[in-house]
């Protein structure tokens, strides 16, 4: 394994690179030609992309094993029967049936019924609500019941904007995005001839109403270049008064008590005030029928799905639909039956322990923090002790209670979907009166660590903790630094980044800082703001944006876990009884030491590529910056890479001018 680790590394890098020039190409200059997305038709390659193929292959030997299997709970059984179901999905008039039934359940869709439809037997906010509460499908306005951002024991109800397929505001209006926005129109047209059996001219007509409707909504999202986070966006309401602002247009009353079945007398939340606003304007100018169009094609859209013709991309599609109901599921069994090793919990903890000590002593006294007053250092120091990890196990949740007799079959993959739906909508509706739970987000916790700020906590998937894949006890130590550390390491500097710094040691929405670190803090973050905006990806110039927590946490989280192998390195140098590991830093064919190996692993964990038709997509819609700035941006601000590459002062790698905050 340590060889084929080697050669894995050796076969990514670009070594006849300059790595005080770029240190990207010279890390990862060989990674885009091996795992190019476009010849291997994916939207993006990378670590973890390759995670997920990983433990999708886990997946998919779990799903469509017909033997007995001593690990299957009752549970695990009916999303086994779901994804069948998914599997053995047909289009044809069974399925069409199936999908006009469920728009009945609310009504007609004029484009189904042409002259027939009537216009006065429909009210889009009704409608709407009702969709909400059966299905949990949002369409134009949108409930959310979720934790109390400033008392965050509670839960409560947020009114505000509906998802949007195409995330930003900038993927909607600007010139530059215009193609995506017909690939998007072209997708409508399809999925209502195929589903529906629209009439390609009616579709087409239909498809450009839809479209040029859900642009005039995006008109109210929030330019993602204000950097404004929830803490700005959110006010805190009586039902009452949300209801006057937009009467007699949105009946903000009648759609609380409709989208959750009771008139709700405790304060809500609203979220992004201009999206409302902004619907006072739409809503009386567009069409009824559009709005009723509009509604029902949200709803048939996120029941229906084309399989695809091959049995291996099948397999392949039903999986990531099943983890779409079923994530939590998937990565309790992938746990039980791969993961769960004491190896893996204490590594993780050891790990765990060295960072926040480490990170612990820098905000205790390093002098390269005195722009932070020491009150508001005390205060970070305590913040950092509640901090806490978990790996998403999920290995104390009862999917009993969650699945709550549910009864699935193999035959049916709409009434399955219906049926979830129907549970996952009443279990929603009982948490209004019950104490907040831990926060879920099943798909993105699936994928990568995060860090909930309303719990100030760090959740790391399962997906990383697969052996061999970041790590393993015969691999160098520098590796498992510059890959597992540094990604922990980020997510705790989110928890004191721009947004961070607003929650408090127990995850309430509270400013805890004094108003001259404050000062200090933005100061310092312009640095970031101006580093970032000079970079030219895809022959764009990457956005200016006043938010910079992914730049700060990958900066901090680099220095972070540099500082924590070092730690550990003097340590085993010191010991008799350890300092046999030292020989261990070292990997067969590759000339590096133990600190140069941990920033080539940092930077490979950045290693990728995106499809070239979806470059523009990646610039308007993701946080962070592309990997290649992951890499170049944060070490190029710090002085012990340089150091190690020997990069003279004034090279691209070690400016003269560095950005730091922590």
């Amino acid at each position: 394994m340590e060889r084929a680790k080697a050669a894995e590394i050796k076969s990514y890098m670009n070594e006849s690179a300059d790595p005080c020039s770029d240190f990207y190409q010279f890390a990862c200059g060989n990674y885009a030609r091996i795992n190019s997305a476009d010849a291997q038709e994916v939207a993006s390659t990378g670590l973890f992309e390759q995670l997920t193929k990983a433990l999708n292959h886990k997946l998919m030997y779990m799903l469509n094993n017909k033997e007995e299997d001593r690990h299957d709970t009752p549970e695990d059984k009916q999303v086994k029967i779901f994804y069948e179901s998914c599997k053995r999905l047909e289009l044809g008039p069974n399925y069409e049936a199936k999908l006009r039934e469920l728009i009945s359940e609310f009504g007609a869709m004029p484009v189904l019924e042409g002259d027939a439809w009537q216009e006065s037997h429909f009210n889009w906010l009704e409608t709407s609500a009702r969709v909400y509460y059966r299905y949990g499908v949002t369409a134009i306005l949108a409930i959310e019941i979720t934790k109390d951002i400033a008392e965050n024991q509670i839960n409560r109800a947020y009114i505000g904007q509906q998802d949007f397929l195409l995330e930003s505001r900038s993927m909607y209006l600007d010139e530059q995005n215009e193609v995506y926005r017909k690939i998007y129109r072209n997708k409508i047209q399809n999925n209502l001839e195929k589903f529906l059996s629209v009439k390609s001219s009616l579709a087409k007509k239909t498809a450009q109403e839809i479209m040029d409707f859900e642009v005039e909504l995006a008109q109210g999202l929030m330019d993602e270049k204000e950097g404004l986070d929830i803490t700005q966006t959110t006010e805190l309401l009586t039902v009452p008064e949300i209801h006057k602002r937009y009467a007699p247009v949105i009946d903000v009353e009648r759609f609380f008590y409709i989208s959750l079945g009771e008139n709700v007398t405790d304060p809500v939340y609203e979220f992004n005030r201009r999206y409302q606003e902004n619907l006072l304007k739409v809503i009386p100018r567009t069409n009824a029928s559009t709005l009723a169009n509009y509604i029902f094609y949200r709803l048939v859209s996120d029941f229906a799905e084309v399989p695809p013709e091959s049995e291996k991309k099948r397999r392949e599609s039903c999986i990531d639909l099943t983890k779409k109901t079923f994530a939590k599921n998937l990565d309790n069994m992938v746990y039980r039956r791969y993961v769960n090793t004491n190896e893996t919990s204490n590594e993780i903890e050891l790990l765990w322990h060295q960072l926040k000590a480490t990170f612990n002593r820098t905000l205790s006294f390093s002098p390269l923090l005195n722009w932070i007053k020491p009150e508001t250092r005390q205060l970070a120091i305590q913040k950092l002790a509640a901090l806490t990890l978990e790996i998403n196990s999920y290995t104390e949740t009862d999917f009993a209670a969650e699945l709550d007799n549910l009864q699935l079959t193999v035959d049916d993959y709409v009434e399955n979907m219906r049926q979830t739906r129907l549970l996952s909508m009443r279990q929603v509706r009982e948490e209004m009166h019950q104490p907040a739970k831990p926060i879920e987000d099943g798909q993105l916790l699936s994928y990568t660590p995060a860090n909930i700020l309303v719990e100030n906590i760090i959740k790391v998937p399962v997906a990383i903790l697969q052996p061999y894949q970041l790590w393993s006890e015969v691999y160098p130590n520098a590796i498992l630094y510059g890959t597992l550390a540094s990604l922990i390491a980020h997510e705790i500097m989110h928890t004191f980044d721009d947004m961070g710094r607003k929650f408090d040691l127990h995850g309430n929405a509270h400013d805890w800082w004094d108003e001259k670190s404050s000062e200090n803090f933005l100061e310092r973050q312009k640095c970031f703001t101006a580093q970032y905006a000079r970079y030219v990806y895809n022959n764009i110039r990457l956005k200016e944006s006043t938010s910079q927590s992914e730049n700060i946490a990958d900066n901090g989280g680099v220095r972070l876990a540099y500082a924590a192998y070092r730690n550990w390195y003097n340590a085993a140098l010191a010991n008799p009884q350890t300092l046999k590991q030292l020989a261990k830093e070292k990997l067969p064919g590759l000339n590096y030491t133990g600190n140069q190996l941990f920033f080539i692993s940092y930077a490979q964990i950045w290693c990728s590529d995106t499809h070239s038709r979806l470059r523009q997509i990646q610039l308007a819609t993701d946080d962070h910056v592309p990997g290649k700035f992951r890499v170049i941006g944060p070490l190029s601000n710090f002085e012990e890479f340089a150091k190690e590459f020997q990069c003279p002062s004034g090279s691209r790698m070690n400016p003269s001018k560095k950005c730091k905050i922590y």
